[in-house]
């Protein structure tokens, strides 16, 4: 595992544990090597801006699942270079390496360009992901791999995510402010329903493969909030901003706040068996907001 002790990462280290799975993860500190221990992981001392220093240990694993970011100027380069040595490690192998790469719901378009959003649909990444798509290409090309690609919605947890950031607005008697306007909609997923995808796609035997994880289609902003406000009795505003005018659009993580995107949750379901728990608005809320 790489980026074990990140928002998706703990989740997936937590459901792999839970199946029986022997983790390995890739840890860069003291911290991180300890919260990968007391989720049940073992750990490999390892930084993704060094590969040279674990693509041979991680090649000679059964799988590897790959949700680690850096989220700094140099993350697509990192990135690329990071998956490319694991490509030439993988080379070795008798039998191709099963890699699970995080993609990602902002490397399709908005709902201007599409209607519905499938695993077909073209990419249309936002400038600051174009690196992915690119990155998924390279991987995709040869027999060295075999890739399944998990593009999530917009991860919730009772910490991170749409619903954690409009409850604590909501108690803080703040407004949300979100680059999204009331009507834009947005498609989610919970984080443990999410990990569970994950480990579900170590288990597939295609060859390629792209699974769109999200158990709520889509979903207005502002409908979003009338939940959330109905859930904890009092008013939610919302108020939408404008870009940062000193953030490059390369950079600028959260410029996907703004897209508005619907998409088809059933074909993850068909492939994997997937089922998850919270595949209604009602229970995402009632299980995250505090």
């Amino acid at each position: 595992m790489t980026g074990g002790t990140g928002g998706i990462g703990a989740a997936v280290v937590k459901q792999l544990v839970q199946d029986g799975a022997s983790v390995i993860g890739l840890a860069r500190s003291d911290n991180s090597a300890a919260r990968l221990r007391a989720n049940g992981a073992s750990v490999y001392p390892g930084d993704l801006r060094a590969p040279e220093s674990w693509v041979a240990r991680a090649a000679a694993c059964d799988a590897l699942i790959h949700t680690g970011a850096t989220f700094s100027d140099d993350m697509g380069r990192v990135d690329r270079q990071s998956m490319l040595a694991l490509k030439q490690a993988a080379k070795h192998r008798k039998q191709p390496l099963k890699v699970v790469y995080t993609g990602g719901i902002w490397l399709f378009p908005g709902t201007g360009a599409v209607q519905t959003i499938t695993e077909k649909t073209p990419f249309a990444p936002l400038p600051a992901f174009r690196f992915m798509t690119e990155t998924i290409r390279t991987l995709s090309h040869g027999t060295d791999l075999n890739l399944t690609v998990v593009h999530p919605a917009l991860a919730c947890s009772r910490d991170s995510g749409p619903i954690a950031d409009m409850t604590r607005a909501l108690k803080a008697g703040e407004p949300f402010t979100t680059r999204a306007r009331p009507d834009t909609m947005w498609p989610l997923v919970e984080i443990g329903d999410l990990a569970a995808l994950y480990a579900l796609a170590l288990k597939q035997s295609r060859f390629r493969l792209s699974l769109i994880a999200s158990s709520i289609s889509g979903i207005s902003v502002g409908h979003l909030a009338s939940h959330i406000s109905a859930r904890h009795g009092q008013p939610l505003e919302i108020v939408t901003e404008d870009a940062p005018r000193n953030t490059a659009p390369d950079t600028d993580w959260s410029a996907g706040y703004a897209l508005s995107q619907t998409v088809d949750t059933t074909h993850a379901r068909r492939v994997t068996g997937w089922q998850p728990d919270h595949s209604t608005v009602e229970d995402l809320v009632v299980a995250l907001s505090k």
